[in-house]
């Protein structure tokens, strides 16, 4: 075999050799690929730069399930005021215009009262006058009658007549009084301290005796009406806790009265709570969050702690190691800003509030902020609603 065969050869084989060790070690480092990347689980997240997030903790405190009931702000005193007489309306005060007790509401034209009480002072004065005459005869006559220059009959008679004239006396007084009696309640006062809401008669009609003048609302002392259920009856007490919902804006009041009669339809009783400090129009609709049944102790945590997913919800807690973990957990009641839950969690796990949506289980994280979570003072006592 000459020389270039021999040299073409050895080439081929050299050839060979090195496509053969190429095949065998491509497998061999896809594998240690895959295994670096895949052995350990969350490596890839660990790897990642710590993601800054707020946290705040879970708590242990009581929760108290929650009827809610619709009622409406009403004011303790709301009455149509009436005329006690008869008589055209002269002076009327404005719709608007707020009345202390006993300051004038309307007038009617007394015009007829007062001369009929001047005539009554003037009866009053004759009939005085003849009176104190009778009574300086009747000392006369005794005198005349104890000396016997007159007869005991005539002396009696006087003393009839100034009895009579007494009686008239006392008579005309009491005609006097009533008429004016009838003429002050021509004046239409206000019975408490109120606001005018409405004209029922106006400035010139006449009013008959015991027909509505005009509304008149105490805008200070305010309460709500609200019927129950009265299987809570058991949990309604006067001072009992209840939380009131206007619109965006809520607050804990006290039941001021519960009214133990039930309808025999709607199966519910009325009850009021007082809202001395609250300002809210006459009419207007509130909800009240009624407790429902005895309170018990549960784990909450912040609502904003919770993420809802399709594949159910669940929080992130840090660990010790300034590590994300998911917990899946089930929601219970809420209120305000804390929500029940039932899971693996304890009372002072540190939970991420703020920057959790994007974060993978074993990521680093660097806590930004602790927030404080509000539990009521005292017994940590929370009423609560069902999680929506």
């Amino acid at each position: 075999m000459s020389t270039p065969k021999k040299i073409l050869i050895a080439l081929a084989v050299l050839a060979s050799a090195v496509l053969l060790y190429q095949l065998r070690s491509a497998p061999a480092d896809t594998r240690a690929s895959s295994d670096a990347s895949d052995g350990v689980p969350g490596a890839a997240a660990a790897e990642r730069a710590p993601a800054v997030v707020r946290v705040a903790p879970a708590v242990e405190t009581e929760f108290a399930p929650l009827h809610h009931a619709s009622g409406s702000v009403i004011s303790r005193h709301d009455a149509r005021i009436a005329s006690e007489q008869d008589g055209r309306i002269v002076r009327i005060a404005e719709v608007g215009t707020y009345l202390r007790t006993g300051e004038p509401l309307a007038a009617l034209d007394d015009t007829a009262l007062r001369l009929r009480e001047r005539e009554a002072s003037a009866e009053l004065a004759r009939i005085q006058t003849q009176l104190g005459q009778a009574r300086r005869q009747e000392r006369r006559y005794a005198q005349l009658a104890d000396a016997q220059n007159i007869a005991r009959a005539q002396y009696e008679q006087v003393q009839a007549d100034r009895d009579v004239l007494a009686q008239e006396h006392a008579r005309a007084a009491a005609l006097l009084a009533q008429t004016r009696h009838q003429r002050e309640r021509m004046v239409i006062r206000a019975p408490f301290d109120g606001m005018v809401v409405e004209h029922q008669a106006e400035l010139g009609e006449f009013l008959a005796r015991g027909a509505t003048v005009a509304r008149l609302v105490d805008t200070d002392g305010l309460e709500i009406q609200a019927r129950a259920p009265v299987s809570l009856a058991a949990h309604l007490t006067v001072g009992g806790p209840v939380r009131v919902l206007a619109g965006d804006a809520s607050g804990d009041h006290r039941i001021s009265a519960v009214v133990p009669v039930g309808d025999e339809a709607s199966r519910q009783l009325e009850i009021r709570v007082a809202l001395d400090e609250t300002r809210l129009p006459v009419g207007s609709a509130v909800e009240l969050a009624i407790p429902a049944d005895r309170p018990r102790q549960v784990v909450a945590v912040p609502r904003d702690a919770v993420l809802l997913r399709r594949d159910g919800n669940y929080v992130i807690r840090v660990d010790d190691g300034e590590r994300a973990q998911r917990v899946a957990v089930e929601l219970g009641d809420e209120l305000d800003e804390l929500v029940e839950v039932d899971g693996p969690l304890s009372a002072g796990d540190l939970l991420v509030v703020l920057g959790g949506e994007r974060l993978e289980p074993g990521q680093p994280v660097r806590i930004e902020a602790t927030e404080a979570v509000a539990v009521q003072a005292g017994s940590g006592r929370h009423y609560a609603g069902t999680a929506r």
